[in-house]
């Protein structure tokens, strides 16, 4: 019976630190410790939700996460098949075009927004293409590394055992890799979240990230406060839908005990 309350317990340690976020939220404006003008209590982001129609919550939400799929989904359809090119079938291709590419990767998505603006137009080419750019670098990058930590020994011994490239590719590389792309992918996730809202606020004229840039121009800081509240609501559970995923399909991978957590 404890041991059952005292698991239970350490799974929502977590939810008791959001907990107390919260109330520190609410209370922290009330006594003085912030101005309420500029963090409005945490009550007063419920009322701002409760003015807008739900309606309207939804479809702010629902293109928000359309162009972070479609982006997303665009950048792992290109950068998989070039880490697994540049990490396996020409590893001299990818020593010479490390600088190259290591160069194109540190230059942010959202400082190019402008030129992709002139090249692609306002609107959902242009965040499109922003997303895309801040998701592809580091799902490429992963998978180049998955691709290059696979043992040698697995390969020679699957090719020893008559498998041809094809079948080592899907029954040795892919699994050897599959840990660092999935983690690659989180990554790109969330750097594609946080580059989303960017655009929205230049060049959209719908989802979360343009209610934040129409809330700031019309003074309604609650209604700011609650398009982040709902950004990060629906980031966290894009990241545990990907934790989920990565559970399920990497069933080979060994659980760390508690004790050495």
């Amino acid at each position: 019976m404890f041991k059952t309350l005292a698991k239970i317990n350490k799974k929502l340690l977590s939810i008791y630190l959001l907990i107390a976020f919260i109330g520190l939220w609410e209370v922290g404006p009330r006594i003085g410790w912030a101005n309420p003008n500029f963090l409005p209590p945490f009550s007063q982001i419920i009322t701002a939700a409760k003015q807008i129609t739900l309606w309207q919550l939804l479809i702010e939400t629902v293109m928000s996460l359309r162009r972070i799929v479609l982006g997303f989904a665009f950048a792992s359809l290109l950068a998989l098949p070039v880490g697994f090119i540049l990490g396996g079938a020409f590893p001299r291709l990818a020593k010479f075009l490390h600088s190259l590419l290591n160069f194109l990767a540190q230059i942010p998505a959202f400082i190019l927004f402008p030129v992709f603006v002139v090249v692609f137009g306002v609107g959902e080419k242009g965040i499109f293409v922003v997303i895309l750019w801040a998701a592809f670098w580091p799902i490429m990058f992963t998978t180049m590394a998955g691709v290059k930590q696979v043992d040698p020994l697995l390969i020679r011994s699957a090719k020893s055992m008559g498998a041809n490239n094809i079948t080592i590719f899907w029954k040795v590389v892919i699994p050897g890799a599959l840990a660092s792309i999935l983690t690659g992918m989180r990554t790109g996730m969330t750097i594609s979240f946080m580059m989303l809202i960017g655009a929205e606020t230049m060049g959209a004229n719908a989802g979360l990230g343009w209610l934040i840039h129409n809330s700031t121009n019309m003074g309604f800081i609650p209604r700011i406060y609650l398009a982040v509240v709902l950004i990060a609501v629906l980031g966290l559970a894009v990241n545990y839908l990907l934790e989920w995923l990565e559970t399920r399909i990497i069933v080979w991978k060994e659980a760390v005990p508690d004790k050495l957590i």
